[in-house]
């Protein structure tokens, strides 16, 4: 989809959203003539100008690129103040750390990722004491969810397994071993893909299909790279190497350094450039998108209406896309 297009579907559906769950709803303004543009100073409909930050558990991960673009995209259309934040690599106590000083500053309203059932439980509760509203995006655990609620803007992650098991039995169809690389042990969305990736294999494989091995390969290119390769000299025979996350195009980039298109199979999440290239080039089999410009542009335009109309949010599914070298020319990696 290209990015004029995404624009404007996101800001076809930002007006129509319910949700039960958010503790305060504010007053909608009393009614009576046309609406007026905001003064500079002010966010649309507010009598202030809205701060709004996101806070990411992975900022140096390529796909937060397209949220963040989102989010200022949002931002720019009502006049908000937003900020994007999170710790270079996955960690979940640093992340913590940036939501208690998100908190102290008071903004109107945080926007985060929520990777495990408990960890951010304390702090996002402060959050809401404290009056600020709370949504979430790209990942957050159902667990937590039910200890401190907030709408979500993120994919299905038992879907996306289901997809993704689908897409591998169709590119390796006499089936075989495989292995999966992983940056993030523990991260609820990967644990999740993973865990209905296997259940899928196994309700529909027939038995054609093994994940030989997970392969756990931290977060930095450099490490992934090597574990790839390791793995690779030690299990020669495996018929492909998928990838759960989106470091996944570094799969992408070995096969195309040591020559195995055709022999070695791969796909896996998000456009990283080492995905696209392989779509591009045909020794990539396919990428899984996420639509991660939404996740950014969706989750400001809620609490946006929230604070200043009182229009409840909801929880938004933004869908698993199955880019392949036959239709990459239609996706922007900029915005996917």
């Amino acid at each position: 989809m290209k990015a004029k297009t995404l624009l404007v579907a996101a800001s076809l559906v930002t007006g129509a959203m319910l949700f039960a769950g958010c503790t305060a709803v504010p007053a909608a303004p009393a009614a009576g003539g046309a609406p007026q543009a905001a003064a500079a100073d002010v966010t649309y409909g507010m009598d202030h100008k809205m701060k709004i930050t996101f806070v990411t558990h992975d900022l140096g991960a390529g796909v937060f690129a397209p949220v963040r673009r989102g989010m200022e995209d949002a931002c720019k259309q009502i006049n908000a103040d937003c900020e994007f934040l999170g710790p270079q690599t996955f960690n979940t106590t640093d992340q913590v750390a940036i939501l208690e000083a998100t908190i102290s500053k008071k903004p109107d309203a945080i926007v985060t990722t929520r990777t495990d059932p408990s960890a951010f439980n304390e702090v996002l509760q402060k959050a809401v004491d404290a009056g600020i509203a709370l949504a979430t995006y790209n990942t957050t655990d159902p667990d937590a969810s039910k200890a401190v609620p907030a709408p979500h803007v993120g994919q299905d992650f038992t879907n996306y397994g289901k997809v993704w098991a689908r897409e591998v039995m169709k590119d390796l169809p006499d089936g075989g071993d495989i292995a999966i690389t992983d940056c993030c042990f523990g991260h609820f969305a990967l644990e999740e893909r993973n865990r209905s990736f296997q259940e899928t294999l196994e309700n529909e494989g027939a038995g054609k299909w093994v994940v030989r091995d997970i392969i756990n390969t931290t977060a930095d290119p450099d490490k992934i790279y090597s574990a790839i390769e390791a793995y690779y000299q030690a299990n020669p025979d495996v018929k492909g190497i998928y990838g759960v996350d989106y470091y996944s195009g570094i799969i992408s980039e070995f096969i195309k350094k040591n020559n195995l298109q055709g022999k070695l199979k791969t796909g896996g999440s998000d456009l990283a450039p080492g995905n696209v290239d392989g779509l591009q080039n045909g020794y990539t089999s396919f990428g899984l998108g996420q639509n991660p410009y939404w996740q950014g542009y969706m989750p400001v335009m809620m609490m946006h209406q929230l604070l200043a109309f009182g229009v409840r949010p909801n929880t938004i599914d933004t869908g698993t896309d199955v880019v392949t070298p036959a239709n990459i020319a239609e996706f922007n990696p900029d915005y996917r």
